[in-house]
């Protein structure tokens, strides 16, 4: 709830969040400006998502997901969520509804089109739907956003709630926490989608390794359910994982520009060093050595 009274117009929130967005940006540059707007315009929409507290079905995933959990990642264009214990036509049916929940900020969000989207690189088992909306501060068209919506996609791992680290400084505006995808199910995603070979060829999302390096030197992973993860998501993808972690010997440059400006990446700013540190992530868990252990990220270590 928020901490004071709401604000009267929409060019009230409209200005609050441009200003509040300016002194994250000088606080911490990796997120620009115009970056972090539109992030709080993701936030609002999440707000209504996540409006039934616990009693939401709704988990988030992706970049989105990574962001609010660590504020200084890479960016990203769309949300990803999943509903648990539903078809897609319900839980399209539910989005649509839950979109359109008033919290008194002035925004709507008006649902356009949706198109099918069969499995992708990173789940190719999944079924889902590609859904925009307009965005409306007051009556001022603000732009399109794009929900990647999908089910079929059970973690292995416990749903965490928290606030949104991304989240601007606006306590006048109604927010609620964020439902999010397990971190050892998001590490088990990214490593099979890289070692897995596609009819297309090896995987070209080089964002996976960016991501990778950034769990690595934030998260606390437990080893077991990191290795029930990965072995999860394998023989979903009908996967035969060796031993090691390999990564597409095509990557580098890609990852070089991601990579640039996420700070949790300094230390590893080349492929060759982010493979290094990714191997020795997962090489253990692919082993069994990793079980009963726990990854440190202050120590980029097992114990």
């Amino acid at each position: 709830m928020p901490d004071r009274d709401p604000y009267p117009t929409a060019a009230a929130v409209e200005s609050a969040i441009k200003d509040a967005a300016k002194r994250a940006a000088k606080a911490d540059p990796s997120l620009d400006t115009n970056k972090r707007i539109q992030l709080e315009y993701f936030n609002r929409f999440l707000s209504r998502v996540f409006s039934e507290a616990g009693d939401s079905e709704w988990v988030l995933k992706g970049g989105t997901g990574m962001l609010a959990r660590i504020p200084s990642t890479r960016a990203t264009r769309d949300i990803d969520l999943t509903r648990r214990g539903s078809d897609l036509h319900q839980a399209l049916a539910d989005l649509i509804r839950l979109a359109t929940v008033d919290l008194g900020d002035h925004f709507r969000f008006e649902y356009l089109d949706h198109e099918r989207s069969i499995g992708t690189d990173n789940q190719p088992y999944t079924d889902g739907l590609q859904v925009r909306f307009a965005i409306f501060i007051g009556a001022r068209n603000k732009g399109t956003l794009g929900v990647d919506l999908a089910v079929g996609t059970e973690p292995t791992g416990q749903v965490t709630t928290s606030v949104p680290a991304n989240a601007l400084d606006l306590p006048r505006l109604v927010h609620y926490d964020y439902r999010l995808f397990p971190v050892v199910d998001q590490i088990a995603d990214k490593v099979c989608a890289t070692m897995t070979d596609y009819t297309h060829g090896p995987s070209s999302r080089e964002k996976d390794l960016v991501d990778l390096v950034v769990f690595a030197t934030t998260q606390n992973i437990d080893g077991t359910a990191l290795q029930v993860a990965i072995s999860t998501e394998a023989s979903r993808r009908k996967l035969q994982l060796g031993d090691r972690f390999v990564r597409p010997q095509a990557w580098g440059r890609g990852y070089a520009k991601l990579s640039k400006t996420v700070p949790y990446c300094a230390d590893h700013p080349t492929v060759d060093l982010a493979g290094a540190l990714v191997s020795r992530l997962i090489d253990p868990v692919l082993t069994g050595a990793a079980n009963g252990r726990a990854w440190s990220a202050e120590d980029l270590a097992w114990r």
